[in-house]
């Protein structure tokens, strides 16, 4: 009851009086942030300022409520809005809830019903959300995994390289004990680190002889590429950022920045590492990759220049001790 208190209300309508009970009744069972609107302004109102439930006082619910209802519902999508009437008909009571209306609450007004209604609809509102957030996800998973089937289809020899590097990634973010959020930004970043890649040209992906100048040029664009095409998507900023700068070194010699030590994001330093071990091992056009052991003394030799040597030495820990070097000889 205590959490609930500190809602901000809106009690709208065309009849004063009415508003003025729903709002006498808030206030009686203990509600204080309330806010008593004619129709047209409450819409105005919940234009400008954030609410968590409004209560919308009708006499019936007819073609005007019903297209109030949905006028609001467009405006606001996830608060609730409670219809409180007398002459509320089931029928028309159907049409409220297809316009957008959470709940009803009917004449005459209980104290005892009001925080039952307040909450059950808060509690419907935090439902609908993750309802939303998770739907929202699925389609933005998809819609990754597009990117990198269409990134991977050009370029065979490296197909499932980033899959490769989410593995290692994890195993990485639950050996520092990331947060479910990180662990989340963490794998996102992994999935789509070389997604700039999709911007260049065949020749030099598929190159089987050493880049010149011009060439090598070109590829270091890739992560601002990324960058750019990840960061369209506002849910995906934080990952943008990973992106841009997973091919900075510790030393500050990396690009497309140069950033230097702890300045480089957590997460691109740990791509770094889980990128270069990935494509060390792994099979390219231009040579065979090396064993996983030859691998891990060739990624110690860049600790402190190319890697953060804190995390190097926990990521070698790992691989020892998951005894990834058969595992990994044997997918390559």
């Amino acid at each position: 009851m205590e959490n609930i208190i500190n809602l901000k209300i809106l009690v709208m309508g065309s009849d004063r009086s009415e508003t003025g009970k729903i709002a006498g009744k808030l206030r009686d069972t203990g509600f204080r942030n309330i806010s008593i609107f004619e129709t047209e302004t409450a819409k105005e109102q919940v234009r400008k300022h954030s609410v968590d439930l409004i209560f919308y006082c009708v006499e019936k619910i007819d073609d005007l409520v019903l297209r109030n209802i949905k006028e609001i519902s467009n405006l606001i999508l996830e608060i609730p809005l409670v219809v409180a009437g007398s002459e509320l008909e089931p029928k028309n009571m159907r049409k409220a809830i297809k316009a957008g209306a959470y709940d009803f609450l009917v004449r005459p007004f209980h104290l005892e019903a009001i925080p039952v209604v307040i909450t059950r609809n808060i509690e419907r509102k935090k439902l609908l959300r993750e309802q939303l957030r998770q739907k929202q996800s699925e389609v933005l998973m998809k819609a990754i995994n597009s990117l990198i089937t269409a990134m991977e289809a050009k370029d065979k020899n490296t197909s499932g390289h980033s899959m490769r590097v989410v593995k290692y990634a994890i195993m990485m973010g639950e050996r520092l004990g990331l947060s479910e959020g990180e662990m989340f930004i963490l794998q996102l970043s992994a999935t789509l680190h070389d997604i700039g890649k999709i911007g260049m040209p065949d020749n030099i992906l598929k190159k089987a002889s050493s880049l010149q100048e011009m060439e090598y040029v070109l590829v270091k664009e890739h992560p601002l590429t990324g960058s750019r095409i990840v960061g369209r998507i506002d849910e995906l900023k934080e990952v943008a950022a990973i992106i841009k700068h997973h091919h900075e070194r510790f030393d500050g010699s990396g690009y497309p920045d140069g950033l230097k030590g702890e300045v480089i994001p957590l997460i691109s330093r740990i791509l770094a590492i889980v990128d270069a071990f990935e494509a060390i091992i792994s099979d390219r056009v231009y040579r065979k990759g090396l064993t996983p052991k030859d691998a891990i003394d060739e990624l110690k030799k860049h600790s402190g220049t190319q890697f953060d040597p804190y995390l190097l030495k926990l990521f070698v820990e790992e691989i020892e001790k998951q005894a990834i070097f058969t595992e990994v000889g044997s997918e390559t």
